[in-house]
């Protein structure tokens, strides 16, 4: 008995082990899914944003709300300093907004990831700073209290977010396109960020770099206007119902983390300086107008709105994918985009390349193809 007992309880034990593997295994073979998170240390950076450069933003209601809340502390040491640093351009704002990412919230000044790995381990005195005083700031000026009063808006905006994610297989997609993996994917709706200029809304494609692999994210502006409604005089829309926004604008800022980390590595900027004379005059005004202001941005900025064109006519979007090869090369001046896009073509065909970088060298060549006079032509004819 006690032998049919023992030879029972192996049995088990194995059938155990083995639907422990299974379910293992189905954990491995689950796909990414694209995050939806409200974050305080972005919400504060957007409120201090505003104060040092001040605008109005009507159809904006959380801009106009901070704007009136915070008016009291808008000769705080944090907006000074971070003043200072964008003004002075020791960094750019997408760069501190970065920065926040590595850090547990607010208040607290304590990195949950380390900047060591990161673009910033040489500048940690003046981050270390910065950060607390935008802690004091989130302190001092109560910014807890107004997200608070604020929670039904905010939750309202993250789920139009959610309710207008991208397809499920879009970080498969992704990934199989670029040929190589992040570990999450995440949207921060940020109803306070304020917007203007050529589009009326803003998009941010920040990373954090982790022991365990890149955390990416995409930090978005309301993208439709919102007023309350006339009847119940609340807000029943939050300016994030847009499904296609959400969707072009998830390509284009994760898309960064693909390209922007491949091109800032020391042999690729040396490859891509070689054509450093292409940013001509010309070139230069039409990417100055986006606020694309040196070479490094303008061929990450073609590279990833390549990646948009390419990943939309391969998920079956071909009229999509005419729609922004149209609106990149003849309305923004990515003159570049059809030498590429027939290139790139090679990549997408051959699996002998491990990893977009791998086809970089060979992509970037096309550039030979160009000089000052087919520039000049190329601009004159989209904008005539």
């Amino acid at each position: 008995m006690r032998f049919n007992i023992y030879l029972l309880g192996i049995i088990v034990l194995l059938f155990g082990c083995k639907s422990e593997n299974r379910n293992h295994e189905k954990e491995e073979i689950v796909e990414k899914q694209v995050q939806v998170d409200l974050n305080p240390n972005i919400h504060t950076s957007h409120i201090v944003e505003m104060f040092v450069w001040p605008g109005e933003y009507p159809t904006r209601p959380m801009c106009v709300a901070a704007q009136m809340y915070f008016e009291p502390f808008k000769d705080h040491p944090a907006i000074k300093l971070s003043d200072s640093l964008l003004q002075n351009e020791i960094f750019y704002f997408d760069e501190l907004t970065e920065i926040l990412l590595y850090l547990d919230d607010f208040p607290s000044t304590n990195f949950k990831y380390s900047l060591d790995n990161s673009p910033y381990s040489n500048r940690t005195g003046i981050i270390n700073e910065w950060i607390k005083k935008l802690s004091e700031f989130y302190i001092d000026a109560n910014v807890e209290s107004f997200l608070n009063e604020n929670k039904a808006f905010y939750n309202g905006a993250r789920q139009e977010v959610l309710n207008n994610l991208p397809p499920k297989d879009f970080v498969k997609q992704m990934e199989e396109y670029y040929r190589e993996k992040k570990i999450r994917y995440t949207i921060i709706p940020a109803p306070e960020m304020p917007t203007g200029g050529a589009y009326g809304y803003r998009g941010i494609g920040p990373y954090v770099y982790t022991p365990d692999g890149m955390l990416i994210y995409q930090i978005i502006s309301a993208s439709l206007p919102v007023e309350k409604d006339s009847i119940s005089n609340k807000y029943e829309y939050f300016g994030f119902d847009n499904e296609k926004f959400i969707l072009r604008n998830s390509y284009h800022e994760f898309g960064h983390a693909f390209v922007n980390t491949i091109l800032d590595k020391n042999e690729n900027k040396i490859l891509l300086n070689r054509y450093e004379n292409l940013f001509t005059p010309e070139l230069q005004n039409v990417m100055g107008a986006q606020n694309y202001d040196n070479w490094f941005d303008c061929i990450a900025e073609h590279l990833v709105r390549l990646g948009e064109i390419r990943l939309a006519e391969r998920s079956g979007n071909e009229k999509w994918a005419k729609e922004l090869r149209k609106y990149h090369t003849k309305e923004l001046n990515f003159i570049f985009l059809p030498q590429f896009e027939a290139k790139i073509k090679e990549y997408e065909q051959n699996d002998s390349f491990k990893s977009f970088e791998k086809f970089l060298p060979i992509l970037l060549k096309e550039l030979d193809y160009f000089d000052s006079e087919k520039i000049k032509s190329l601009i004159k004819k989209s904008t005539s």
